[in-house]
């Protein structure tokens, strides 16, 4: 008994402790980490993969035979003869058949079953990219919106500081206070810009943990820094790369290859099935009679050769091998809209660097120090600051879009060119 309470204790302890450490929130992850944790946790993925197991047992249903069919009959007999004699008895039979399809029929059912489950496994790729560059490009705006804001705060609170300054002063006379109501006017804008930041930040943040399966209130810390990718895109390459991997177009090629099965099946099902198998038959009245032999039954094609099926399921093949066509060109398109878009980002980065921003942070402090002594006027410290904040804000902004413009290529090769 001593030993079973100690079972019960350690076992309790146990689950206590686990439950502690799931409802803990996370530490910092890194948004390789943060993928990895959407592929894992994310609720629609698991429908895809459901997909793909539905898909799987249609493919196994379609390589079933048919099952055999048993028939029975049974009835009484009466014999008369010339004479007016009568025996009674019993008629009775048994038939087995076995239905078996037209030579071809069950080979392009299994292919076309095939061709689902490969469409339904590309779709499930499809999704798993599409969520891990989903969960990339908001953490990636999540860390500039957070550093849009606190630039935003940092200047907030430079002003405010300075408005509580300048009234505490004795005024010195009209354009004293009318700095002081420009500054004020200033510190209006920073708050609409300091929100408008805030809630950028705020649902990154709401939409990443739903895509992670975390509650929505809880706080994101991301470990990663926010930088420039340095990767080197080559038109061509990435154009040849898209039109071999991209997951679209391997699911419109698989289409259209269902599409041609589909219209042989179409074509093939006008031929008869046939059943066959043995039967045995008894009459007895009087006399006793048996009989045993073999069934063969089937469907003559005399007025219905599935004429309107065949015409259906050659218009959608028409109508398959044109989206592939027309999803060729769009993703040509694609590529190299979001290569130019990736090249005219990285020219407008290299004009504004680290040491840049650096230097525009210094030069808003000073002005600052410098509009307390009186060194400066009042338009010249806005103007720092706004500089400041608007470089900031640029910086950040060409970052996600880079960011976003490589995750799309990847998106469009299908993998085979990773933005890392």
């Amino acid at each position: 008994m001593k030993a079973m309470k100690l079972y019960w204790i350690a076992g309790t302890v146990l689950v206590l402790t686990s439950w502690t450490a799931r409802a803990e929130p996370p530490g910092a992850w890194t948004i390789d980490q943060l993928a990895a944790r959407g592929m894992a946790a994310n609720a629609e993925l698991r429908s895809f993969e459901a997909e793909v197991a539905a898909a799987k047992g249609k493919r196994t249903q379609a390589g079933l035979w048919k099952n055999p069919e048993f028939t029975g009959e049974y009835g009484s007999r009466r014999v008369t003869g010339d004479g007016g004699n009568l025996a009674e008895g019993f008629t009775r039979s048994v038939t087995v058949t076995q239905t078996f399809e037209f030579p071809g029929k069950g080979s392009l059912r299994k292919a076309i079953a095939d061709k689902d489950v490969e469409l339904a496994d590309l779709g499930l790729r499809q999704f798993r990219s599409s969520l891990a560059g989903q969960i990339r490009s908001l953490a990636y705006q999540y860390l500039a919106a957070s550093a849009e804001a606190d630039a935003a705060e940092e200047i907030r609170e430079r002003s405010d500081g300075l408005v509580k300054l300048l009234g505490q002063r004795a005024t010195a006379g009209v354009p004293q206070l009318l700095e002081l109501r420009v500054i004020e006017a200033g510190l209006i804008d920073l708050r609409k810009s300091a929100r408008e930041f805030a809630q950028s930040r705020d649902e990154a943040a709401i939409e990443l943990n739903r895509l992670l399966g975390f509650p929505a209130s809880q706080p994101v810390r991301i470990a990663s820094v926010l930088a420039f990718p340095e990767a080197k895109v080559d038109a061509d390459k990435w154009v040849l790369a898209g039109l071999a991997g991209n997951l679209q177009l391997r699911s419109r090629t698989a289409e259209l290859e269902k599409a041609v099965r589909t219209v042989s099946a179409a074509k093939l099902d006008a031929a008869p099935d046939f059943s066959v198998g043995p039967f045995f038959s008894q009459d007895k009245a009087g006399d006793n009679e048996e009989n045993l032999g073999v069934s063969l039954s089937m469907t003559l094609p005399l007025w219905n050769w599935n004429q309107g099926n065949v015409a259906a399921a050659k218009a959608r093949r028409d109508q398959t091998d044109a989206l592939l066509a027309d999803a060729r060109r769009k993703v040509e398109a694609e590529i190299l809209r979001r290569i130019r878009s990736y090249q005219r980002t990285q020219a407008q980065l290299d004009g504004t660097t680290e040491r840049t921003l650096a230097d525009l942070r210094e030069a808003s402090d000073l002005a600052d120090r410098q509009y307390r002594t009186g060194a400066i006027g009042v338009q010249l410290f806005l103007d720092s600051q706004r500089g400041f904040l608007a470089a900031q804000q640029t910086r950040q902004e060409a970052m996600v879009q880079a960011w976003r413009d490589l995750l799309d290529l990847e998106l469009l090769t299908g993998g085979t060119m990773e933005a890392k």
